[in-house]
C-alpha cells in the first residue's frame, strides 16, 4: 500500500518531534540544585575565608542567568526546527479537503512542545470564532522572528487563495528548512569563534576569583572599600558588554 501524503507528513512529523522531546527526568531539579549550592558556600565558608561565599554566590548567579538564556535559545531552536513539518502536515491536510481550523487543531495535538502548544492555542482561538488572521497577529506578537512571521504569513495566505493553499504552505516550508540549514551551518562554522569569546569572557573573572580567594589584602580591598567596589562595578561592567556583543557577533540572526 502507496502512503498517502497525509500519511507521510505525518510521519515526518512524528520523527522531528519525538526525538526533541525532553524526558521529565532529564529536568533540572532546583530543590536538589539549591541544597548543593547551599552546602558548597557553607563548605568554602569555613574552609577558605568569609569573602568566598561572596564570590562563589555571585559566580553561581551569573552561571544561572547564562543557563536560563541557553534553554531559552535551545527552546527557540527548537521551535524554529518544528514550523517546516508543520506547515507540511497543514498543507497535507489542506489537501484532503479539511479546513484549516481543523487542520491546526490536528497538527497542534501531533507536535511536541514546545510549538504543539502554540498551533493548538490558535486552533481553540479560531474555534472559539476568533478570526485566524487574528489569532495568527498574536502568535507572531508573542514569537517575533522571521519564521513565525513567515509561516503566519503563509497561513493566512491558506485562509485568502482559494486555489492552492496548500502549494503555498509547502513553499514556505521548504525555505524554512534552507534557511535552518543555513543557520545551522553557520553556527558550525561560528564554533571556534564562540569558543574563543567564551575565554575571552572568563578570563578576568577567574583571575578576579583567584585572586580574591588567595590575597586576603587584595580581597578586603575589592570587597570592603567603595574603591574596590567601583573597580568591580567597572570590570564587571565592561566584561558583561564584551560577551554580549561578541556572543551577539558569533551567534547570528535567528532563522
Amino acid at each position: 500500500m502507496i502512503p498517502t501524503a497525509p500519511h507521510r507528513a505525518r510521519a515526518r512529523l512524528a520523527q522531528t518531534a519525538a526525538p526533541d522531546a525532553v524526558p521529565a527526568s532529564h529536568r533540572p531539579r532546583l530543590p536538589a540544585t539549591a541544597a548543593l549550592t547551599a552546602a558548597a558556600l557553607a563548605v568554602a565558608g569555613l574552609t577558605v575565608g568569609p569573602h568566598a561565599p561572596l564570590v562563589l554566590s555571585a559566580a553561581a548567579a551569573a552561571i544561572l542567568v547564562y543557563q536560563r538564556a541557553q534553554t531559552r535559545r535551545s527552546a527557540e531552536r527548537l521551535r524554529a526546527s518544528q514550523l517546516p513539518a508543520a506547515l507540511e502536515a497543514l498543507a497535507a491536510s489542506v489537501r484532503t479537503g479539511a479546513s484549516l481550523p481543523m487542520a491546526l487543531q490536528e497538527a497542534g495535538t501531533a507536535i511536541a512542545p514546545p510549538l504543539g502548544p502554540d498551533i493548538a492555542a490558535i486552533a481553540r482561538a479560531t474555534a472559539h470564532g476568533r478570526p485566524v488572521n487574528k489569532a495568527l497577529d498574536e502568535w507572531t506578537a508573542r514569537h517575533d522572528d522571521p519564521g513565525t512571521r513567515l509561516a503566519a504569513t503563509a497561513l493566512v495566505l491558506a485562509t485568502v487563495v482559494g486555489s492552492t493553499p496548500a502549494r503555498a504552505l509547502d513553499g514556505v516550508a521548504a525555505t524554512l528548512r534552507e534557511r535552518l540549514d543555513l543557520a545551522a551551518e553557520r553556527r558550525a562554522l561560528g564554533t571556534q569563534a564562540r569558543a574563543s569569546a567564551l575565554v575571552l569572557a572568563l578570563a578576568p573573572a577567574a583571575f578576579a576569583t583567584l585572586l580574591i580567594l588567595s590575597d586576603p589584602p587584595a580581597a578586603h580591598f575589592l570587597l570592603a572599600t567603595p574603591a574596590g567596589w567601583a573597580c568591580l562595578a567597572i570590570g564587571i561592567t565592561f566584561d558583561a558588554t564584551g560577551a554580549w556583543w561578541m556572543t551577539r557577533l558569533t551567534r547570528g540572526p535567528r532563522p
